[in-house]
């Protein structure tokens, strides 16, 4: 098969083709999208402004200087505002739930909450925003001055729990404190009355420590051999030696002296945390304050609906070009005839639009189209009864039977070429329509046509011209009727059904004959490979000027195949949509297999207009015949068809 990249001319011609798809997949998402934006509730939306004030001290400051922490505080009250506590609490004073309410359906209304609040830090301020939605103008606002209000009211709990610990805490250390320092004091006591001596340890280590810190900071300014350093060295040295001549018990009481001026040191700095921890819990102020409260809005905010149907446009639009290319590649069909030259390699005879009885198919709109697709019409239904309608015959101005007319000429019989044999790769294409209309332009145009029902199998040819089928082919070639009996003519055709006004309608008739099938065989084959089926095509050259044989499909049976040889010429008829393109050109292998001579492909129910075919010059022109040109009725009118 061959393979070729599609271009923008292509692109275009599948839109063109699957517009109907294009155009309802659009329809139904925008539709959908209106209803889903429409269903949308009315919303309002109010917001309030909270102010957050951190108050530390300089040992606080100090603290979070030193002590780094990598979390945004400002960030973390954002999340805090729409936290559990601040929103089941919230929940509880709008009435949606009571404090007795189950679990779950506290969980709930926290849910709703939270998805209906937002909160923003504002800039680089201490400030949040907390907005909210609702269904009404009040209830936006009191949601948001209510959510204002429990976040204040959690923060200055939180705060009052944090002092309170603190002081207990403080409280615990000072009676720790306090019994440390009454043992120390005790054992002090008990060694000054003890040993006098004991205390002269003191000032010595008090002096030794004193002279270590000012030999440090010496050595920050001057170099080791400076005379200030070598000084202090000195005196540390002195000093060292006096502690090594004091007994245990002077070192003792030196550690019980120090030990005893850090507890009241630290006894007194606890004493006074105390009472700030105690005054703080009594003042009861918050660090969260509101800064603007919120307001009943005026109108509700903008849902975006015309955004969302645009955005359901545009989703359609993109849906719909996607399934005409889904669709598209799905059909394996051909669908131009630029494709059909190319792919199959065979030459198009002609195209012929979709018929029905009586009248030729108009192009519907969408809702038309689906419409008969779903109740067809009753024309539709007699034409889809009887599929075999001579169009070149009851309407021989129409551009059908300038289509049959346009495929006599690419044909290009001559005394050479006289055997056309019709037929097509599967069931169902019309060849025998084809056949049909085709055998009355060439009657029209005075060419001794014969119309030859070789399909023994499902024929069809002889309800078409309303004749017998009996006897036909098959008793001629089995030897039980003569030529003469299978040979109709227009008084057989007048005989049957179709009426004298009918025969009236064109002149024509009376140079076409038809054979029809017969009785039908068990071994079709049999008959159509017979010496007598050679003998008999060489005795209808010798008679008329044109002869087409109608046989079965090329791939469900031989038939085709077996007649194919023996003809001057073979029409391959091909209805787009209905058979893949891969069936199309195993049957022209197989043909051509077999030896045939295939002269074309003929495109049956074919619509230009949908088709992409509107390029092809068969029906760019075509003629009201008995009449003059620019005479109206009475002359010959020529039309350009779009």
């Amino acid at each position: 098969m061959a393979k070729y990249e599609l271009n923008i001319s292509d692109y275009l011609r599948i839109l063109r083709k699957r517009r109907s798809a294009v155009i309802l997949v659009t329809v139904i998402v925008t539709l959908g999208s209106i209803f889903y934006v429409s269903s949308e509730p009315v919303v309002y939306q109010s917001s309030t402004t909270v102010k957050i004030v951190e108050r530390k001290t300089v040992a606080g400051l100090l603290t979070d200087w030193i002590l780094y922490s990598a979390g945004d505080e400002l960030e973390s009250e954002t999340k805090t505002v729409k936290g559990y506590n601040v929103m089941r609490k919230t929940a509880i004073r709008m009435g949606m739930v009571a404090e007795a309410s189950p679990l779950n359906k506290v969980n709930e209304a926290v849910s709703a909450l939270q998805g209906s609040i937002e909160t923003e830090r504002i800039g680089a301020t201490n400030m949040i925003r907390i907005s909210t939605k609702a269904d009404s103008p009040k209830r936006a606002m009191d949601l948001a001055n209510t959510v204002a209000e429990v976040y204040i009211e959690e923060n200055l709990a939180e705060k009052a729990k944090q002092v309170r610990h603190t002081r207990k805490f403080i409280e615990e250390q000072l009676g720790a404190l306090e019994d440390r320092m009454r043992v120390t004091e005790e054992e002090l006591r008990r060694f000054g009355e003890e040993d006098r001596t004991v205390m002269l340890a003191d000032p010595i280590q008090k002096k030794l420590i004193d002279t270590q810190f000012a030999l440090a900071e010496a050595t920050q300014r001057y170099t080791e051999k400076h005379p200030r350093v070598i000084e202090l060295r000195t005196q540390i040295k002195e000093l060292s030696e006096q502690m090594k001549g004091l007994s245990s018990k002077q070192l003792e009481y030196a550690r019980l002296v120090r030990e005893v001026e850090v507890n009241r040191k630290l006894y007194a700095l606890l004493k006074e945390k105390l009472e700030e921890a105690r005054i703080t819990e009594a003042q009861k102020v918050g660090d969260v304050s509101i800064i603007d409260p919120a307001f009943m809005p005026n109108m509700p905010v903008s849902s975006g609906k015309g955004m969302g149907i645009m955005v359901g446009l545009l989703m359609g639009l993109v849906l719909g070009v996607s399934s005409a290319f889904i669709f598209e590649a799905l059909d394996t069909s051909i669908g131009t005839i630029d494709d059909v030259e190319r792919v199959v390699k065979l030459r198009v005879l002609g195209l012929v639009p979709p018929l029905s009885k009586g009248i030729t198919q108009k192009r519907k709109g969408l809702l038309g189209m689906i419409v008969e697709r779903f109740m067809p019409s009753a024309a539709k239904k007699e034409a889809e009864a009887s599929p075999i309608y001579l169009v070149a015959h009851y309407e021989p101005t129409s551009t059908a039977a300038e289509a049959y007319r346009n495929i006599n000429t690419n044909l290009k019989l001559d005394p050479s070429r006289k055997t056309i044999l019709v037929t097509s790769s599967g069931p169902g294409e019309g060849k025998t329509n084809v056949v049909s209309n085709l055998g009355i332009v060439m009657a029209q145009a005075g060419l001794k046509t014969l119309l030859v029902s070789a399909d023994l199998r499902r024929p069809a040819l002889d309800k078409a011209f309303g004749i017998k089928r009996e006897p036909g082919l098959n008793e001629f070639v089995t030897g039980a009727v003569s030529f003469k009996d299978v040979l109709y003519n227009i008084v057989d055709v007048m005989v049957g059904e179709m009426s004298f006004d009918d025969i009236r309608k064109t002149h024509g008739l009376d140079n076409i004959w038809i054979i029809p099938s017969g009785r039908l065989s068990y071994n079709p084959a049999e008959i159509l490979k017979s010496k007598e089926m050679s003998i008999l095509i060489e005795k209808l050259k010798n008679r008329f000027d044109a002869i087409i044989f109608d046989v079965p499909p090329v791939l469900p049976v031989t038939d085709a195949s077996i007649l194919a040889p023996k003809m001057d010429a073979v029409v391959l008829v091909y209805e787009i949509g209905r058979t893949s393109r891969e069936a199309l050109i195993r049957a022209k292998i197989q043909l051509e297999s077999a030896g045939a001579k295939i002269a074309g492909v003929v495109l049956n129910h074919t619509q230009p207009q949908t088709e992409a075919i509107t390029t092809y010059p068969y029906y760019r022109y075509h003629y009201r015949y008995g009449e003059k040109e620019g005479e109206g009725k009475k002359g010959k009118v020529k039309e350009t068809v779009a």
